[in-house]
C-alpha cells in the first residue's frame, strides 16, 4: 500500500531525474495515476511505480529532445571497479554539485547505489541494462567524483592562503 515513506523515495527518484520540483511532481502524480487506473495490481508496488516513473521521464525526454545518452563502449571494463566509488566520501554541497555535472542516466544510477543502496547487479536488473553498463556509470561518476573533490581541494587550499 502507498504510505508517506514510499511516497517520499519516489519523490527523490523523480527529483534525482528530473532535477526540478515542478516536473518531479508531475512525474509522481503521472505515475501514481497509471498505478491507480491499472486493473492489474502489481506485487511490488515500490518497483513497479519506480518503473513506470522511468519510462515516463524517457518518454518526456524523447518528446522533448533533452536527454543526452553516452556511449559505453569506449571505457576500458578493466577500470570499472565497484568498490572504488566506497571510498570515496563526499560532502553535502560537492553531491549537490556533483548531481549537477551529471546526465540523467547517471544521476538515476547514483541515485539507486548511493541513496536506495543497491548493488550494480541489482540495478542493473531494475533498468533492464547490463551490469557492465551500471558499472561504466559508476566510474564515469567516480571520475568525475574525483575531480570536483580535487577541484574543490584546491579551491580551499589557494583560499586560505589568502
Amino acid at each position: 500500500m502507498m504510505d508517506r515513506e514510499l511516497l517520499q523515495s519516489l519523490y527523490r527518484y523523480c527529483l534525482c531525474l528530473t532535477r526540478h520540483n515542478a516536473q518531479a511532481e508531475d512525474l509522481l502524480q503521472t505515475a501514481i495515476e497509471r498505478w491507480l487506473k491499472s486493473e492489474a495490481k502489481p506485487e511490488h508496488l515500490r518497483a513497479y511505480l519506480r518503473t513506470v516513473i522511468r519510462h515516463q521521464f524517457i518518454d518526456d525526454c524523447r518528446r522533448l529532445k533533452i536527454i543526452d545518452f553516452e556511449p559505453i563502449d569506449d571505457h576500458d571494463p578493466a577500470l570499472l571497479d565497484e568498490t572504488c566509488l566506497e571510498e570515496v566520501e563526499l560532502q553535502h554541497d560537492l553531491i549537490e554539485y556533483l548531481f549537477s555535472q551529471l546526465n540523467a542516466a547517471e544521476r538515476e544510477v547514483l541515485y539507486l547505489w548511493a541513496v536506495e543502496g543497491y548493488s550494480a547487479a541489482e540495478i542493473a536488473k531494475d533498468l533492464g541494462q547490463p551490469r557492465g553498463t551500471i558499472l561504466s556509470r559508476l566510474h564515469r561518476i567516480k571520475i568525475k567524483s574525483v575531480d570536483i573533490m580535487q577541484l574543490s581541494a584546491q579551491t580551499n587550499t589557494t583560499g586560505q592562503g589568502g
